[in-house]
């Protein structure tokens, strides 16, 4: 069923029509319409409501009127929406350029409004009996978005307000979803409050989608506080949200300031199966983030992480796959001296072949420059029976490097094992050679 036309008051812009359910993507063009507005008034130029067919204007001042008072922006708004529905019965639906140029105006206009003048304007709006109720709900549900970007608790105070035009559902969560996360970027535990004390009153509104929209907000600067909201908002799968926290980790300091916090939700938990998994999986995001820095700034970072052998294990295991060229042979011996030895030698081996595998070359390259020791020699057991499926020889050539004994003898038997298949001779020569039966 199409909407009124009077609803597209608000949703119309730069020529585009959005349904009001798609309220996250109407936020976020208003956001960047505001922004835009701000920077182009910043360089003098700004939108003219007096001369509609100039999109245009070059200023010294701020557009005249800009700030009108609420009572005549909201008679306005419903002279306007009235309009604009006998418009769309007489052009079947139809939207002119003039009409959404005046649109983008109204938006501009209501994005300056103080929140004492949007608060009024939108008891105006409510009060009015012209109106008809959907009408009222959208303009008053983008209102209190729009407001909830620098002034989310006075957002949700309207809200309540006038949660009675929210029957739905939808608009009031998504309403409601936008200002806590906001609020949670900026005060995490103002919003774990109101949370709190409305939980009850709207427990259909505050889903795990919004929940987790404050733990991801609060993430960007209160990580530790993050941890405090995932605990004390009780998520039913937690694991996401504490993969977003530690993905939103950047720089060194909020990494570690990360892990701490991430420490402190862990002793929360009682059960050790789920503290491990939880623990081993957000340590392994951490890792690939470090990998990403580069191995002198991730090795630097380690060095005070102090980080316990479960958690270099997780550590290592976010490493593969994710180091990006160069760092790869760095990583390989920083496992070596970092890990157990036998723990060492399985994870040394699954990067070298991976390595060996997607570049032969640097890998070998490597493996000539490297200080002998267990590091060097489980390399070059990987590399060589990874080569030995295309280069045999070459393989046979590093394993002969090792020294005589158990070691070399199974690499030996392994690179005869991946001889290839269309070389029966080569390989039975192999075998000969050294005593493989």
């Amino acid at each position: 069923m199409k909407l009124p036309l009077a609803v597209a008051v608000i949703i119309l812009v730069v020529g585009a029509s959005l349904i009001w359910f798609d309220h996250q993507r109407l936020v976020a063009v208003g956001q960047t319409h505001a922004q835009l507005v701000s920077e182009a008034a910043a360089l003098g130029i700004a939108l003219d409501p007096a001369h509609r067919g100039e999109p245009v204007r070059i200023a010294k001042h701020e557009r005249e009127n800009r700030e009108q008072g609420p009572a005549l922006t909201a008679a306005e708004f419903i002279a306007f929406a009235l309009e604009m529905e006998a418009s769309e019965q007489k052009n079947g639906g139809r939207t002119t350029d003039e009409m959404q140029q005046r649109v983008m105006e109204f938006i501009d206009r209501l994005m300056a409004l103080n929140p004492v003048q949007l608060k009024s304007l939108i008891a105006e709006v409510r009060n009015d009996k012209e109106l008809k109720s959907e009408t009222r709900q959208n303009f008053i549900g983008f209102s209190i978005m729009t407001l909830a970007n620098d002034h989310p608790q006075t957002a949700l105070e309207l809200f309540t307000e006038s949660s009675d035009l929210f029957k739905d559902g939808k608009m009031g969560g998504q309403v409601v979803a936008s200002a806590l996360a906001r609020w949670a970027k900026i005060d995490p535990m103002a919003a774990l409050a109101w949370v709190r004390k409305n939980s009850a009153n709207y427990a259909e509104l505050i889903t795990e989608d919004t929940k987790r929209g404050m733990i991801f907000a609060a993430a960007v600067q209160y990580p530790k506080l993050a941890f405090k909201l995932l605990g004390e908002l009780g998520l039913r799968d937690p694991d996401n949200a504490v993969q977003g926290i530690v993905g939103a980790a950047r720089t060194a300091e909020e990494k570690s300031t990360t892990l701490a916090g991430l420490r402190l939700y862990l002793a929360t938990l009682s059960d050790a199966r789920t503290i491990s998994e939880t623990a081993n999986k957000a340590v392994f995001v951490l890792a690939r983030g470090i990998a990403q820095d580069g191995f002198a700034a991730g090795s630097q970072w380690l060095a005070t992480a102090n980080l316990t052998p479960p958690e270099l294990e997780a550590f290592a295991d976010g490493l593969n796959g994710a180091i990006p060229n160069g760092d790869t042979g760095p990583w390989i011996e920083w496992l070596g001296i970092s890990l157990p030895p036998a723990q060492a030698a399985a994870k040394i081996r699954i990067f070298v072949s991976n390595w060996a595998q997607s570049d032969c070359q640097a890998a070998g390259k490597w493996l000539g420059s490297v200080a002998g020791g267990p590091t060097k020699d489980t390399s070059i057991r990987a590399y060589a029976e990874t080569v030995a499926r295309y280069d045999p020889q070459v393989a046979a050539q590093w394993a002969l490097t090792l020294p005589a004994g158990k070691d070399r003898d199974e690499t030996l038997i392994s690179i005869y094992q991946n001889w290839p298949r269309n070389d029966t001779a080569g390989a039975a020569a192999f075998a000969k050679q050294y005593g493989i039966k």
